[in-house]
């Protein structure tokens, strides 16, 4: 089940990963965040899973506006997908990652690049598109704010 992400969250990992597509240790460093906040890998493996998540109901064509007959035919079959089924252990295992990094930034900064591999895997985007997506759901995020 996808963890609770404030705008903040969204913001802050969205910088995270366009701090790991250029390779900036010194911005990862910045945005490890205070004692109040969640470590930065968790943060990751959380917007990883909520955007991976929100991947596979695009691409099963699952929308809030069906009838929950169209629905659940349509989360079967995206249950019954090796793909997606990946698509969950691999969530679940940059959770584990995660709690075992605690406040490390090379663990974060992996679990980032897992992210952008998986997000890849589906969009083909390169590193330059990977940004121009990044910049996109910064913006998204922004509005919602």
């Amino acid at each position: 089940m996808d963890e609770e992400l404030t705008n903040d969250d969204h913001l802050r990992a969205l910088a995270a990963l366009e701090a790991v597509v250029q390779n900036k240790d010194g911005a990862l460093e910045v945005l490890a965040g205070g004692a109040h906040e969640r470590p930065l890998a968790a943060l990751l493996a959380a917007y990883g899973q909520h955007t991976l998540h929100r991947v596979l109901l695009a691409a099963f064509g699952i929308e809030a506006t069906m009838t929950h007959d169209g629905t659940g035919q349509r989360v079967e079959e995206l249950n019954g997908d090796p793909m997606a089924r990946i698509v969950f252990l691999l969530t679940d295992s940059l959770h584990h990652q995660a709690v075992l990094a605690g406040d490390d930034l090379v663990t974060a900064k992996r679990i980032g690049g897992s992210i952008l591999l998986a997000i890849h895997a589906f969009t083909h985007a390169d590193n330059q598109d990977a940004l121009t997506l990044l910049h996109a759901l910064r913006n998204e995020a922004l509005r919602a704010g």
